[in-house]
C-alpha cells in the first residue's frame, strides 16, 4: 500500500485470465493469438478532515482521531495478445501460464505512441506509419460513457496513447506522460483534437 500524505491507495491485481485463444488477422505462421486478461482494483483512501499540511506534520496518526475516511474504488481491465503455438488451446495456455506465478499485464500511457522494436522496424521497413499506431492506441472513452469515442484529453489537455504488454515477472505501470509541450497526433487526431477545442470554446 503507498501513501501520499493523508491519502492512502491499494491496488488489487486478479490472477490472469486466458480469455481465448484464435487465429487473428496477419497470424504469423506456426502460431495462435492468446487472449489475456487481467483486472485492477484500486482503493483509493482520503480522511474527511486534515490535521497535517504540506509544511507542517502531526505526531498522530488519522486513526488517532477516529475521522472517517471516505473511499473510492476504480476498476480497470488490461487486455494483452500473446502468441503462443498453433496446437495451443485454452487450457494449455493456462496450463503454461501457471509455471510463472509473478506474471502480469502491464500498462504504459504516454503522449507519444508507445513502439516495442518489432513496431519501430515496421515503420523503418515502410510498412506501417507512426500514424497507424497513434490511432490504435490513442485513448477514448469507452462505451456506455456519455462521450463513447471521444478523445480523452490528459491533466494538461494533451491526447494520450495507452498500451498493455505481458510480463513473465511481477512489472509495475508506466506513465510517460510529461508537462511539457511534446504531443504526438495524426493527421486525423489533430483534427478530431482541434475540432473537439473548438466546440467546448463555443
Amino acid at each position: 500500500m503507498a501513501t501520499n500524505n493523508a491519502v492512502s491507495t491499494e491496488v488489487i491485481k486478479s490472477a490472469l485470465v486466458v480469455e481465448e485463444v484464435k487465429v487473428s488477422n496477419f497470424q504469423k505462421a506456426g502460431t495462435k493469438t492468446a487472449v489475456l486478461k487481467q483486472t485492477i482494483e484500486t482503493i483509493s483512501k482520503y480522511p474527511t478532515k486534515s490535521v497535517s499540511s504540506d509544511k507542517q506534520d502531526n505526531i498522530f496518526s488519522m486513526q488517532d482521531f477516529g475521522f472517517e475516511e471516505q473511499k473510492f474504488t476504480s476498476v480497470r481491465t488490461n487486455v494483452a495478445f500473446l502468441d503462443v503455438p498453433e496446437n495451443s488451446t485454452i487450457e494449455s495456455v493456462e496450463v503454461q501460464l501457471r509455471k510463472f506465478p509473478n506474471a502480469c499485464l502491464y500498462r504504459i500511457i504516454s503522449n507519444e505512441p508507445i513502439l516495442t522494436d518489432k513496431q519501430k522496424y515496421s515503420i523503418s521497413a515502410g510498412l506501417k506509419t507512426m500514424d497507424d499506431y497513434a490511432n490504435s492506441q490513442v485513448i477514448r472513452f469507452g462505451e456506455g460513457s456519455p462521450d463513447a469515442g471521444e478523445l480523452i484529453l490528459d491533466s494538461n489537455g494533451k491526447v494520450q496513447y495507452r498500451a498493455v504488454y505481458f510480463s513473465a515477472t511481477e512489472k509495475e505501470d508506466m506513465d510517460l506522460r510529461t508537462h511539457d509541450e511534446v504531443n504526438y497526433m495524426s493527421k486525423e487526431i489533430e483534427l478530431e483534437f482541434n475540432e473537439s477545442i473548438l466546440t467546448r470554446s463555443m
